[in-house]
Formats: C-alpha cells, structure tokens, sequence
C-alpha cells in the first residue's frame, strides 16, 4: 500500500479567504468543529504518526479546512508532537494571507515562523490563482495582499526564515489556464527562487456538499484540450526530464532548472491499493479520503 502524505487538520473552519472553488466546503465536515489545541487526541495522534511512519510516509502536511495561520496554537502543538516522530519534512499549506503576522516579533522573542523553523517545519505551500496580486484578490478575496503584501513577498518572507517554498497554483479558466501561461508562471517561479511549483486545475467531488461552490467551479473547468496540452508538453519537451510519478498520477518535472509538479485538486486515487494521502483530524479520526465519509481508520 502506497501512502503520499500524512495530512493533518490544523484547528476549524476559519478562513481568510473566501475561494469560490473552495474544496472544504465541497468536501464537507466530517464531524469537524472548532476546539482548542489542548483538546487534540493525543493518544490517537500517536496512533496515526505510527501508522504513517510503518506506511513509508516520509511527508507530514499541516493543512485545514480552513485557514492553518488562523490556529497558531494548533501547528505549534503538533509540531511539539511531531519531533518525537522524525519525520523527515513537514510541510504547511497556506495562503499566506497572515504570513506577515507570524513573522513579527512576538514578546521580545521569536516569531511564530522562526520557532517554526526550528522545531522541524520544513515547507510552506503558498495557495494562489496568479502571480498577480490582482487575480488573487479576485478569487481569493480583498484580504490578499492586504497592507501591500504580495506573493513575491510572502515567498520573501519564508525565504527569510530559512523555509523552503512551494507554490501551489489552483487552475482556473481565464486565469492560469493554459500551456503558454503555465510556462510565464514558471519563469517567475524560477526568478522567485521558489523551489518546487505545483500545478492542479480547479475541480470538484462527484457528490460536492455545497452545490453553489460546486456549480461555480464546473463553470471554471480548465477545458480538457488545453489540460492535455500541458501533460503531453512536460511529457515531450526536450527541456522536461520526468523527475518522479507520485502515487496518485502526479507526474514531477524539472522544465529549466524549475521543479514542476503536474497534479489533480482530489484526493482519492483510482488504485485501490494506494491511498493518496492519511489525514487526521483533531477528534482523533483518521481517514484516507476527504470526500469519502466512508474511508475512514480509526
């Protein structure tokens, strides 16, 4: 049995962002509801790092369905918990609107980010649509980019705290939606330093909980030919070296220097013998599907 990631649930449903292709509101709860850190299920936390560790997982990734900054106490707890697990990275997806927070001085001592840093965080993946501040605002809200911040910044500001950075852009039509546009977002990439770029089209579950979110997301699809265009090209390209192919069909290029990560939004692999990814949310259930309520662990 192939496992990807160890996904953990950092906190509730606080977000500061409001996509309307939000896949956690497609997804549904799962029992979800907002607690405070000290009430994580520790026992079977434990439980599930074992379990992941035994599954060859080598990547820990601190996400939500929410927003994971708005929970500073939450990756701080796990990451407490983690170290005594060894995981060799652990990764936090974020839009990175309250980067700039976590990066301030709190106290006279650390920021939130370079205690981080020390305590075994390894990435951070920055969601967005663009490169440019104005199509985030559009999709993800008028709080990106708030106080002048960009995603130029934001990647700065993890540069800066010694984190690497992977840019993870959501394909939408009219936005990042086709090969010529992919390759400008990689040369940007590439100026940025970033290490690794991940691209995955915007999508939905079969049975999608919020019909509206879903509606507008089938009204986005990225069209199939032009999605075809950019697989044959990474796959072709005498610039593209096929680097790996992950477990659920995600293929890893390096396109000039770049690390590029072709990819799906979902999470349930066709193989029934490989689970894309563990996740573990803080009543202590594990599961291995977010749109499945039936794939659960524990």
């Amino acid at each position: 049995m192939k496992i990807q990631t160890f996904s953990i649930v950092v906190g509730g449903k606080k977000c500061n962002a409001q996509c309307p292709y939000c896949v956690s509101k497609m997804t549904g709860d799962n029992g979800l509801t907002d607690c405070r850190s000290q009430d994580i299920n520790v026992r079977n936390f434990r439980k599930a790092c074992l379990f992941a560790k035994q599954s060859g997982v080598s990547t820990v990734l601190l996400t939500s369905k929410g927003e994971p900054l708005l929970y500073p106490d939450f990756i701080h707890a796990h990451l407490e918990d983690l170290a005594e697990h060894d995981f060799p990275f652990i990764e936090l997806q974020t839009n990175g609107i309250a980067l700039p927070q976590m990066d301030k001085i709190i106290a006279c001592g650390p920021s939130y980010l370079q205690t981080w840093h020390k305590m075994g965080l390894t990435t951070i993946c920055l969601s967005c649509v663009h490169w440019l501040t104005k199509y985030n605002k559009a999709i993800l809200g008028k709080g990106y980019g708030q106080g002048d911040y960009n995603l130029s910044d934001y990647i700065k500001i993890c540069h800066d705290n010694g984190f690497s950075v992977r840019v993870t852009c959501v394909m939408v039509k009219d936005y990042i939606d086709n090969l010529g546009m992919v390759k400008n977002f990689i040369e940007w990439c590439n100026q940025q330093g970033v290490e690794q770029f991940t691209t995955r089209p915007v999508s939905m579950p079969e049975k999608a909980e919020n019909k509206t979110v879903a509606q507008w997301a089938k009204e986005h699809l990225v069209s199939i030919d032009n999605l075809t265009e950019i697989e044959e090209f990474f796959a072709i390209s005498k610039d593209s070296t096929l680097l790996l192919e992950l477990a659920h069909g995600a293929r890893v290029y390096d396109y000039l220097g770049q690390n590029v990560s072709i990819t799906s939004s979902l999470t349930h692999s066709p193989n029934p013998d490989d689970m894309r990814q563990l996740i573990y949310f803080p009543d202590g259930h594990l599961r291995y599907s977010w749109t499945h309520k039936g794939a659960i662990i524990i």
